[in-house]
């Protein structure tokens, strides 16, 4: 699919329907965060337990280590491009939290920063981010749809993937 400047969280909650929430907070400072060993292990706990939690769902094979080795895998991207512009753009070098929702027709993951926002919507026109990651270019491929809390100051960064996508990505139980 592609990004949708259009999307908002309640849409994105109908679609996925009846749900239930999981929040898995990182760094709660309004102060740039230090990437120090505690800082990067509750990121990384939190990610694998994203992962946990889906594969348990749904019964993917969701891999974070996928991103790494460049193989198809919507939710390792989404978790490990957002989260490392989190890590180095945001004003606070650190997620504040990311959050999951798994429904009856579907799941949506987001990455939230606290701080100064962005414009995705000049960074998505422009393609200026290129050449700083890999995003981007991702959220205009991937499977999922990738939206935004606000398309000129951006905190927060959603990827929601449906029933037929996740047939797609490995046979949910």
């Amino acid at each position: 699919m592609v990004i949708h400047f259009e999307r908002s969280l309640q849409d994105a909650l109908e679609k996925i329907g009846k749900h239930e929430y999981h929040e898995f907070k990182i760094h709660s400072f309004e102060e740039e965060a230090k990437h120090e060993h505690d800082l990067i292990e509750t990121y990384g706990n939190a990610k694998w337990a994203i992962v946990d939690i889906l594969n348990g769902r749904y019964g993917l094979n969701v891999d974070l280590q996928n991103w790494l080795d460049h193989k198809e895998d919507d939710v390792a991207y989404f978790l490990n491009e957002a989260g490392s512009n989190s890590l180095h753009h945001s004003e606070f070098k650190a997620p504040y939290r990311l959050c999951l929702w798994l429904g009856e027709n579907g799941f949506m993951i987001s990455i939230e920063q606290k701080g100064k926002g962005f414009d995705a919507s000049f960074v998505d026109s422009h393609r200026i981010k290129e050449n700083e990651g890999a995003a981007f270019e991702f959220y205009r491929k991937c499977k999922g749809e990738v939206f935004f809390d606000d398309e000129k100051e951006t905190r927060v960064i959603y990827y929601v993937s449906d029933i037929s996508v996740l047939c797609e990505q490995g046979t949910p139980q």
